[in-house]
């Protein structure tokens, strides 16, 4: 497994309206395989999502304003 990218970025927690920080970290896992962890401040939820070169160098690639939208 080898670290390719991470990145924090504000969001709004939309329960209790507060500033809170997210994390996303890219994996590469094989090749042509990469794995995206998601986590949130306070960890309530933590994702794992499977990508493929494409979808992962679309990740690498988006704006400061699309950060945390593949929680979606």
């Amino acid at each position: 497994m080898q670290l390719i990218s991470s990145r924090s970025y504000p969001f709004l927690d939309a329960e209790t309206l507060e500033e809170r920080k997210a994390r996303d970290t890219l994996l590469k896992v094989g090749e042509n395989h990469f794995l995206l962890h998601m986590t949130a401040e306070a960890a309530i939820e933590e994702r794992l999502v499977r990508l493929d070169c494409r979808a992962a160098l679309l990740w690498i690639n988006q704006e400061e304003r699309e950060y945390g939208m593949d929680w979606e």
